[in-house]
């Protein structure tokens, strides 16, 4: 039996919550925020950057319709496969049947108003992200209902859209300004994901501050939700290790050359190691056929060193026996071709650490690393996290009961860090968070305007909060 998706999005525990509430609740408030975020923010003043939200509340609209299409009988059904096949409930309890009623009295419309920060907006612990809310008294069960739901499909969003942040911190700081176009960190993780369905999600924080990405996933959420628009994006050719064995070892060369033919009027990367990374670059070097090819291309070709210590590969190992290895990929290149005709991508095991110390080591040297060397990010850096890296809490914070309003807390003795917001809040635009409120603000971020912007809107608002940000 095929039941409505929305009856299975939450914590099991949250089923049974709506016959222990208390009698009276008229209205209930919760907020969604960054309590304490887990991941070394240092590099963005202390910032996490907020992304997602729209695309999760329309999702949760949809799987709302869907349970609102259901035919009651059907509902039924399934209700009591929850209830009581799978939670053991007795059903002759009272509680069974409120419980049962509860859903099946559910408007066709989805009870909740939600207000939300613009997408992209970088914000410090303890800021609100989403506030719910509920002034319907017999639905006022359903905003918490949906705290699992929301935390599951925000939490990787803001995850992988700081760590870009955190990315771009690096590359800022080399090029001493913002580049709107970048493809210097290029998103390599889809296969790293936990499914396309998260990236999908996920995966379009990259886009917020970079333009180069193998996350196809990511094109088809700009195709679903943005207009399509693709100008500021892209990626190019590229091999892989199969197309590179298919050759043979002994023809890496000649691959290397047809490869090129193949795409002579466009940037082109080569996998480069699935063999002897150093011979095969003094190979193209030592054959004036490939010299010349790469010395007289329209654009250069990429190479693509794939394994071992990113560090050592690229600016070289000092204790090795062969002089191109201690020399390493940077400096063998620039010697041999010059770096504005061969560049260099290197997309394993990357982590903004080892980028950071790349880029030093490169401005050390008089290298400007973001004219000639690109960062795959995969999985390592971007599935890497879990929740507590951006502190993502729901808490109930304001009820009405029976006409008196409450300002709640949760403030546990045993641990202090857990102490949530309360009242109705709000974001100031000078950043100031406020709490305690019982009604709204003019001067407040979180909007209820939930229509999606441009994909180049969003871009844009994300540079304007990382420059706020980092100036901080």
């Amino acid at each position: 039996m095929k039941y409505p998706e929305l009856l299975f999005i939450a914590d099991c525990y949250k089923y049974t919550h709506a016959a222990m509430y208390p009698k009276g609740v008229e209205e209930v408030y919760s907020v969604l925020y960054c309590r304490y975020p887990g991941l070394d923010l240092s590099a963005l003043n202390g910032h996490i950057v907020a992304f997602g939200m729209r695309q999760a509340i329309v999702k949760l609209e949809r799987l709302y319709e869907e349970f609102a299409r259901t035919d009651k009988a059907e509902l039924k059904k399934a209700l009591d496969f929850l209830y009581r096949d799978f939670m053991k409930l007795d059903s002759t309890q009272k509680s069974y049947d409120v419980l049962i009623q509860k859903w099946l009295d559910l408007p066709p419309t989805m009870p909740i108003s939600f207000k939300a920060l613009p997408e992209g907006t970088f914000i410090r612990q303890n800021t609100p992200i989403i506030t719910i809310e509920c002034s319907q008294s017999e639905h006022c069960w359903f905003v918490n209902f949906i705290e699992t739901y929301l935390n599951s499909e925000l939490w990787k969003a803001c995850f992988v859209a700081t760590k870009a942040a955190l990315f771009k911190r690096i590359e800022y700081d080399c090029a001493h300004e913002y580049i709107d176009e970048s493809y210097n960190f290029h998103d390599f993780s889809q296969r790293g994901m936990n499914g396309v369905a998260d990236c999908y999600a996920s995966a379009m924080g990259h886009l917020l501050f970079f333009s180069g990405t193998d996350s196809i996933m990511a094109v088809k959420n700009v195709c679903d939700n943005y207009g399509a628009d693709v100008s500021h994006i892209g990626s190019i050719p590229a091999s892989e290790h199969s197309v590179m064995c298919l050759g043979g070892e002994q023809n890496e060369l000649d691959t290397f050359k047809r490869i090129m033919r193949e795409f002579p009027l466009s940037m082109v990367s080569i996998v480069s190691d699935t063999w002897n990374l150093w011979a095969i670059i003094q190979a193209l070097h030592d054959d004036k056929e490939a010299y010349e090819m790469i010395q007289h291309r329209a654009h250069p070709i990429v190479i693509r060193p794939d394994s071992g210590d990113p560090f050592k590969i690229l600016t070289g190992d000092a204790e090795a026996d062969d002089e191109r290895v201690r020399l390493g990929v940077i400096r063998l290149v620039d010697r041999y071709f010059g770096l504005d005709k061969v560049r260099i991508i290197y997309g394993d095991a990357i982590t903004t650490e080892r980028a950071r110390d790349i880029y030093e080591w490169c401005k050390m040297h008089d290298y400007n690393p973001t004219k000639f060397l690109c960062f795959g990010v995969g999985s390592y850096a971007y599935n890497s996290g879990i929740r507590d890296d951006v502190g993502l809490v729901s808490k109930m914070t304001w009820a009405r009961i029976e006409g008196k309003v409450y300002n709640l807390m949760k403030n546990p003795i045993t641990g202090n860090d857990k102490m949530s917001l309360s009242g109705k809040v709000a974001l100031k635009h000078n950043r100031e968070v406020v709490q305690f409120l019982d009604s709204e603000i003019d001067d407040d971020v979180l909007t209820r305007d939930l229509a999606l912007p441009s994909f180049q809107e969003m871009r844009e608002y994300s540079k304007k909060e990382f420059l706020r940000a980092i100036s901080e």
